[in-house]
């Protein structure tokens, strides 16, 4: 019994925080593709060649590699946050009962952080969760639909001409996902070093005795800022502490006024040697996008991996599954020996906060900093701040001025 336990402790546990894309009108759309597909390849007697479609082959392939990664090693932990245009939420562990937060984190009976995952709870947990949060999407898509046509009737048909419907919002919130998913990591360190957070520098845990837990929190010490991710993680091994790394699983197209939001949490992320791996799945469609630029850049911040999966045969039939594992769920430890995807060209330039597009030279608002390529005519598009006119006279600056 003594060697088992030394055998299964000998590498440190892991924590993978899984943030999933799972916007009704994105996947509605891909089903709709799918099913036009499928007709046209039946006729032919040929299988099915995608798009992926969210509760057959998505799912399917997380719940795959949520129970591979479990078995990596029994004291790993994992937490699951699904994301709509509207929300983002925990569905695994699911809050009360059961496998709770709580449970997982202090590990409940154990009282050791990372209490095992059970693969029929987590897969309870999951359909629950999405059904859930997919049914509050449409009725709230709905609200504001029966809304906005009340105050159409209301002002007029021409009242609406040049706004955006609050109804049509488009692109999932992953930055509200990805800082639950850092809040719900600091958690686990803290539970797990004994009240040292994530932002405290990892080099103090191995030099701290039992009663300086405060005074590590409260240390500068001048770590390694620059070292790879594996380099990290393999001297998170060697002193049992706990790695962490999120992964998104992203299909929609990218928020523009999540911009900010996102960098800030890549920058946390990077920071406290957390790994933001990268998934984009796309529809196969010439209208849709085929990557995306806002999680490339996260990713190449934190030093994760960056996918973005082929379109057609590679996305259904369990081939999902076998991507995602092959190129996912190694440790960042082990990666450096591993010929895993790489990101070579990374567009880091700013895009418009309301078309999207790249641009070089853009209009700056001095109170919310969005970003835009023509200036707004009265208001900030994002904080709503008035726009200050400026006088012929003045000349010279073209910078955005706001009351």
């Amino acid at each position: 019994m003594a060697s088992n336990h030394s055998s299964s402790s000998s590498s440190s546990p892991n924590l993978l925080t899984i943030i999933l894309d799972i916007t009704p009108s994105t996947w509605g759309h891909r089903n709709l593709i799918r099913s036009a597909k499928d007709k046209a390849m039946a006729a032919k007697n040929k299988p099915s060649a995608g798009p992926a479609t969210l509760m057959d082959d998505v799912l399917t392939a997380i719940l795959a590699l949520s129970v591979s990664f479990s078995c990596l090693n029994r004291d790993n932990a994992l937490v699951i946050i699904a994301t709509t245009e509207y929300e983002a939420s925990v569905i695994y562990p699911r809050k009360g009962g059961e496998g709770s937060m709580e449970d997982v984190v202090m590990g409940g009976s154990s009282g050791e952080c990372g209490e095992r995952v059970d693969a029929g709870l987590l897969h309870d947990y999951v359909k629950l969760g999405v059904t859930e949060l997919v049914n509050r999407a449409a009725e709230r898509a709905e609200k504001l639909g029966q809304q906005q046509q009340v105050q159409d009737g209301k002002e007029g048909e021409g009242a609406t001409n040049g706004k955006v419907l609050s109804s049509t919002k488009k692109g999932a919130a992953i930055a509200s996902a990805l800082s639950i998913a850092l809040c719900t990591i600091n958690r686990f360190m803290v539970a797990h070093h004994a009240g040292v957070s994530a932002l405290a520098d990892t080099s103090l845990l191995s030099q701290r005795k039992d009663d300086e837990g405060v005074l590590a929190l409260m240390g500068g010490g001048n770590g390694n800022k620059n070292g790879s991710s594996s380099n990290q993680s393999q001297s998170n091994d060697s002193r049992g502490v706990l790695s962490s790394r999120a992964l998104i699983i992203q299909a929609s197209q990218d928020r523009t006024s999540d911009y900010n939001a996102l960098m800030n949490c890549a920058f946390a992320a990077n920071k406290s040697d957390i790994v933001i791996d990268g998934c984009f799945i796309p529809s196969g469609d010439k209208n849709d996008p085929k990557t995306s630029p806002f999680l490339e850049q996260i990713v190449d911040q934190t030093r994760g991996v960056y996918l973005s999966v082929p379109s057609g045969a590679a996305q259904v039939g369990g081939a999902l599954s076998e991507v995602l594992m092959s190129v996912f769920l190694p440790p960042p430890s082990i990666r450096s020996n591993m010929n895993l995807p790489k990101l070579n060209n990374v567009d880091f330039r700013a895009r418009c906060f309301e078309t999207g597009e790249s641009i070089d030279v853009a209009q700056i608002c001095n109170q919310c900093l969005s970003i835009f390529k023509e200036k707004p005519k009265d208001n900030c598009l994002t904080c709503g701040a008035k726009v200050k006119k400026r006088s012929v006279s003045s000349g010279g600056s073209k910078r955005m001025k706001v009351q």
